[in-house]
């Protein structure tokens, strides 16, 4: 379960952009949606725990506030334009993450089938183009067994079969590993590969659970 526990967000001495005094999230696939400005990047941020905010968030009994090094080790998050050292291979950067995630083999190589970037990983990120940027993005979200994964924005630059294999493994960490999915996006998501998504709405400062 993800928790919001009077959660507040401001930026300098303005109003609050997010106020949500408590909202309990059961395992499951969410699709955020607001417009541009309601914070839905800020919300996936501060979730993810590298946005500051007052209050608290709490996966599976975890406390952001408490136990921020367990509570992060249950997330895994994508910005919508990431952004990787250049002087980095894509190989680097799952090494990186593996030292921390500690993930089989096998699981590295299946995401790189899945979102299609096996050919390029022993290259430098500084020639990758953005739709590249964003699958290894994507592979690192998943790396290891986060209890939920965070995905802002994406379906965009996404090619057709790196976005099959995303809805793909979408659907099957859900259902195989019981990961929690909360996905901001602009554009419609798929229903049929995923059925049973649930809708965000975030307005007024504050999140209604729709669907």
């Amino acid at each position: 379960m993800l928790e919001f526990r009077q959660v507040r967000k401001s930026f300098s001495r303005t109003a609050p952009i997010l106020d949500i005094d408590s909202l309990s999230l059961e395992k499951g696939i969410y699709w955020l949606q607001g417009a541009n400005g309601t914070g839905k990047t800020t919300l996936i941020r501060l979730v993810a725990g590298i946005e500051p905010f007052l209050g608290d968030t709490v996966i599976d009994g975890h406390s952001q506030r408490r136990e921020p090094v367990a509570y992060r080790r249950l997330i895994g998050w994508a910005d919508a334009e990431p952004l990787y050292p250049g002087f980095l291979t894509g190989q680097e950067m799952i090494n990186f993450y593996s030292s921390i995630l500690h993930p089989e083999a096998s699981q590295i190589a299946y995401l790189l089938e899945r979102l299609r970037i096996g050919a390029w990983i022993d290259t430098r990120l500084a020639g990758w183009s953005s739709g590249m940027t964003k699958k290894l993005a994507l592979l690192l979200a998943f790396l290891g067994r986060p209890v939920w994964i965070l995905l802002d924005e994406p379906l965009i630059t996404l090619d057709e079969p790196a976005l099959i294999g995303l809805l793909a493994l979408i659907g099957e960490y859900c259902d195989r590993y019981g990961a929690g999915f909360l996905l901001s996006s602009h554009q419609s998501l798929p229903a049929e590969p995923l059925p049973d998504i649930r809708s965000l709405i975030l307005v007024n400062r504050s999140i209604q659970l729709i669907s």
